[in-house]
């Protein structure tokens, strides 16, 4: 990093930011200008942007929903033509967790704004989410993505057709993609769907927790074994992964709010009985920085928020609320806290009352850097299209033994999941990907349904 060609890229601001031109507007005319050598120290925090916040949310998800989203699934990277491959394509190997927290974003910014078109996405998504449990052929088996067999396609992973041939679907599925599913259709199912709505994703969310429960809980893939990542058996959770404690219950908790089925809630107190809940605490493992898994910091997130959401029962609260504190504290070593994540920020202070990093996560979001998502090329046409200024941040000096702050991060797909210690990928060279904004949507708008975003 830093050896690169840093760049400014100015853009004139229209007096009407999110008014579309034309890409010929005048008023919209762009400069690059390229240097080399770092643009000082003192620029180092500034923002990079003109774009208020809610502007930036406007922006992050009209890109989202013109080039990420397809038939109401998220595409979470979005491969650049080449000589060889003159089309668009995606890697999928995280569309049904993309879509999941898609689904709640949308309702959020339906409960927000009152938008009609956030409810008709969010409704998609959740459609897209069904989809993706019918498009295998196997009962309760979710797929990871799904593609029409007619359209143009490239990605890694093991693919199948559907049984009468009309998609691709993606397998050898995951405790993430399952865990995004449970998230997304019960923030879409119990703040925005109507009763038949909700019948319906109910019965998707039943097919899987019974596949899981009937196979010993255990994700059992379309050969028949169990997948590498889809383990939730008491023996695994006490022993190697006790995050999964906390997603299986997440699974019988959501599978209960949808269904209100009584077998559902028996399940999920045989887990508690057994010591889910009590493992759970442990649900983030106390490591160094370098090697906290932040990608299973928003796994816990996503099981943590249907269980303080709906669990009344203090003694078993109790256990949510500790695996949360341990999550967001940490003990040992650091915790989220200090790393200014807006979405757990949001959540801990919506499941606590502690409101002491408010400020800080609202401050990441602003400072989220354009490149950290696209190529200069195509923030020069958003700025373009959308009347806002861009500059790109130098890359300054880091010791590595603090977060890096938002703008100093590197290209990455999700700031949730990135380690904030490491640097990431090099924003100041075109890359043959490009990623979404989610990430903030999904923080911005649940800040903004919850009044912590003004």
């Amino acid at each position: 990093m830093g050896h690169g060609y840093n760049y400014v890229t100015a853009m004139r601001i229209s007096t009407h930011p999110f008014r579309p031109r034309p890409l010929h507007h005048p008023v919209a005319m762009l400069v690059v200008c390229f240097a080399a050598t770092v643009l000082g120290a003192g620029l180092g925090g500034l923002a990079r942007d003109t774009l208020a916040l809610d502007d930036k949310a406007a922006l992050f998800w009209a890109d989202l929903v013109e080039r990420f989203v397809e038939d109401g699934q998220v595409r979470v990277r979005r491969r650049l033509p080449t000589v060889e491959q003159p089309y668009i394509t995606y890697n999928m190997s995280d569309s049904a967790y993309a879509t999941g927290l898609y689904a709640a974003a949308a309702t959020w910014r339906f409960l927000a704004t009152g938008d009609p078109a956030a409810a008709v996405q969010a409704r998609a998504a959740g459609d897209a989410l069904r989809h993706l449990v019918s498009v295998t052929g196997r009962p309760g088996l979710l797929a990871r993505g799904s593609v029409p067999s007619d359209r143009p396609w490239f990605d890694d992973g093991v693919w199948r057709l559907s049984d009468e041939g009309r998609y691709r679907w993606r397998g050898r599925v995951s405790s993430d993609q399952v865990a995004g599913l449970m998230f997304g259709l019960l923030v879409y199912g119990l703040e925005l769907a109507d009763a038949s709505e909700r019948m319906a994703v109910g019965e998707t969310v039943s097919a899987v927790v019974d596949t899981v429960l009937a196979n010993g809980s255990r994700i059992i893939g379309y050969d028949g074994h169990p997948t590498r990542w889809g383990h939730y058996e008491l023996e695994y959770v006490a022993v190697e992964e006790p995050m999964n404690a906390l997603l299986l219950l997440q699974m019988t908790k959501v599978a209960h709010a949808l269904t209100e089925l009584p077998r559902y809630d028996e399940a999920y107190r045989r887990l508690v009985n057994l010591g889910y809940a009590e493992i759970g605490e442990g649900a983030r493992l106390d490591e160094t920085p370098l090697e906290a898994n932040h990608s299973d910091d928003v796994l816990i997130a996503l099981a943590l928020y249907p269980l303080l959401e709906l669990e009344e029962d203090p003694v078993r609260r109790a256990h949510y609320l500790e695996a949360a504190r341990r999550w967001y504290r940490g003990g040992r070593h650091p915790g989220i806290d200090v790393e200014a994540n807006p979405f757990a920020t949001f959540l801990y202070e919506h499941w606590t009352g502690e409101d002491d990093g408010r400020l800080d996560a609202l401050d990441a979001l602003r400072r989220v850097p354009l490149d950290m998502k696209w190529n200069l090329d195509t923030i020069a046409t958003y700025a373009t299209r959308f009347g806002f200024t861009f500059v790109a941040d130098p890359v300054m000096p880091w010791d590595g033994t603090e977060p890096l702050p938002m703008g100093q991060r590197g290209r990455t797909w999700s700031f949730l999941v990135h380690n904030p210690y490491r640097r990431g990928g090099n924003r100041l060279e075109p890359a043959p990907f490009e990623t979404n904004g989610l990430d903030f949507l999904l923080s911005y708008w649940f800040g903004r349904a919850h009044e912590m975003v003004d």
